[in-house]
């Protein structure tokens, strides 16, 4: 069976302290085959933005259902609310990850909009890499260690000293990129719209399951909100917070930690029944069948 899970920083952090990092905001770190943090036949949704360069080797994943392959000197990158599902990778694989929080990224102007330019680009050419030459590889190594160093620093100005490390590295990103495709010099209102909606809703789906909360918080009406996203997307804005709201479920139907009430006011729904009745909507079991279905043992 497929485990399926969302997947952030904080996660990440429980079972890998030791990884280079800040709060819960920038992680990086080098790896190899041995080190994988996600496993074959492994899917998650992911709530940050993603960054990861082969070194050597090579890997095969699944994002968003297309079945992509990097190489060594490949740069995979892609924001939050994308599923992934590791397929395989070569035995000699080493690769440098970067994730950084959404919350981090659109909390600093310059970043917000480097990489929503970046993002937004890459999403009208159809694409997740960046093929890179062997000199603009080692560039990008060479920033991406850096911030691992100094992460693992006590600089008195950390946190600008970090922003400032990842502006730069986005801005090179940036500029190999326009050296290979066009780049827009301004992100359009509707992507920007598109990237604080997905800022928003990766934060607030627990919580928040109706349009109007975003919409308010965008200063834009449901209908226009609703456009957007679905010519960004191909999905409406309550598909995606169901996606959000049932992968997350399932995340915590995989543990006996909760009890199915627990759950459900986790998740914010009025009543059990409620959570139970849009569970078997969306997955055609109740909470309780689907977690007979994983074999967890009792504690």
């Amino acid at each position: 069976m497929v485990k399926l899970r969302t997947f952030d920083n904080a996660q990440l952090l429980i079972e890998h302290s030791e990884k280079p990092h800040y709060k819960d905001d920038v992680v990086c770190f080098k790896s190899e085959y041995k080190d994988k943090i996600h496993q074959e036949n492994e899917q998650y949704f992911n709530k940050e933005l993603y960054m990861i360069l082969v070194l050597e080797g090579y890997s095969k994943i699944r994002l968003n259902g297309e079945l992509i392959t990097i190489g060594a000197n490949t740069l995979l990158i892609h924001g939050a609310n994308y599923l992934t599902e590791h397929l395989d990778s070569s035995k000699n694989i080493k690769f440098i990850t970067l994730f950084i929080s959404e919350s981090m990224r659109t909390d600093d102007s310059y970043l917000t909009q480097i990489t929503s330019i970046l993002l937004a680009t890459m999403r009208q050419n159809g694409q997740y890499t960046i093929e890179l030459t062997e000199e603009e590889s080692m560039t990008i190594r060479r920033e991406l260690e850096s911030l691992m160093y100094l992460l693992k620093s006590e600089h008195h100005f950390l946190f600008r000293r970090i922003q400032a490390s990842c502006n730069g590295l986005f801005l090179d990103i940036a500029d190999f990129l326009s050296r290979k495709t066009i780049i827009k010099k301004h992100i359009g209102h509707k992507d920007h719209v598109l990237q604080k909606f997905h800022a928003l809703v990766t934060r607030h789906f627990r919580e928040e399951h109706f349009i109007n909360f975003y919409a308010n918080k965008l200063a834009i009406s449901n209908q226009y909100l609703s456009r957007i996203v679905r010519a960004g997307t191909g999905k409406s804005v309550n598909d995606i917070i169901s996606n959000l709201l049932i992968i997350e479920a399932r995340t915590l139907l995989s543990s006996r930690s909760l009890t199915v009430n627990g759950i459900s006011a986790r998740l914010c729904f009025n009543d059990t029944a409620g959570f139970c009745k849009f569970f078997k909507r969306k997955t055609k079991q109740t909470p309780l069948n689907y977690r007979k279905g994983l074999l967890i043992p009792s504690d």
